[in-house]
């Protein structure tokens, strides 16, 4: 596995393009964490709508494959799912 620099730097290009493919919206991430690996290969990133800290968000990313597990996302960006 590569450092975890290195993969948070990977989930982060990942999770940002997840954001613009499918709500058409920027994000910065200000946070993550990695899950227990006995439970998961994942890491969490957290933080917000890029224009506005007030929009919270998370992804979960798998840094095996670097697939998109599931996205926390509020009301206002579901509205705005393109996919």
């Amino acid at each position: 596995m590569p450092n975890q620099d290195q993969v948070v730097e990977k989930a982060t290009q990942v999770g940002y393009q997840y954001f613009i493919d499918h709500y058409n919206t920027e994000v910065n991430f200000t946070d993550h964490k990695f899950m227990p690996k006995d439970l998961s290969h994942n890491v969490n990133l957290s933080g917000h709508v890029k224009d506005n800290q007030e929009v919270s968000i998370s992804i979960l990313i798998d840094y095996d494959t670097f697939e998109v597990q599931t996205a926390v996302v509020p009301k206002e960006l579901l509205d705005k799912k393109i996919k």
